[in-house]
């Protein structure tokens, strides 16, 4: 017959190497799960580049989206005014119809209705709003009740940006409101 001290040290090692088992599984979930996100960034890009060349095909092209991807979040020189082509030789982004992407460091002075494309929209939105406002509200006032999770991402991107560059203001990222 077995000591009780023979029976914990078996199952205190049927235990470690259940853990090691988790944690070999765990790392390869997380492995799995970044080659979803990649593809989900990559879904999301294709679907955003769809919209756009449909609104340019319907001639809507001042609505045009903006990327989230970091190398589209450049700063535009300081005496640049918004919506000018300056540093447009240097790579800097132009949205449709040649206006700006530079989505400029808000000043005392700043006006949003400078902002390229719908960038002034968001920001009047929420200066309007009397509470805190979600990507979702804003997609939904900017583009109907049919705004998709597409527009809503988006629009997230934008308002994130905005909240960079001190035009919003957001302590957890999800809720939004005017900045000074």
């Amino acid at each position: 017959m077995p000591t009780p001290a023979a029976v914990m040290t078996r199952r205190l090692r049927a235990f470690e190497a259940r853990a090691v088992e988790l944690r070999q599984r765990i790392t390869a979930l997380e492995e799995e799960a970044a080659q979803v996100d990649r593809e989900i960034a990559r879904w999301r890009i294709g679907s955003e580049i769809w919209d756009e060349v449909e609104q340019e095909l319907r001639g809507d092209a001042g609505v045009a989206a903006v990327s989230c991807s970091p190398s589209d979040n450049r700063e535009a020189p300081a005496d640049a005014e918004v919506g000018s082509p300056a540093g447009a030789g240097a790579g800097a982004g132009t949205g449709a119809g040649g206006e700006s992407r530079y989505v400029p460091q808000r000043q005392e002075d700043s006006d949003p209705s400078r902002l390229p494309g719908l960038y002034s929209k968001i920001v009047e939105f929420v200066r309007e709003a009397q509470e805190p406002v979600r990507a979702r509200e804003v997609a939904q006032a900017l583009f109907g009740e049919g705004a998709g999770r597409s527009r809503q991402e988006g629009v997230r991107c934008q308002l994130k940006r905005l909240v960079q560059r001190d035009w919003l203001t957001s302590a957890d990222g999800r809720e939004f409101t005017a900045a000074g």
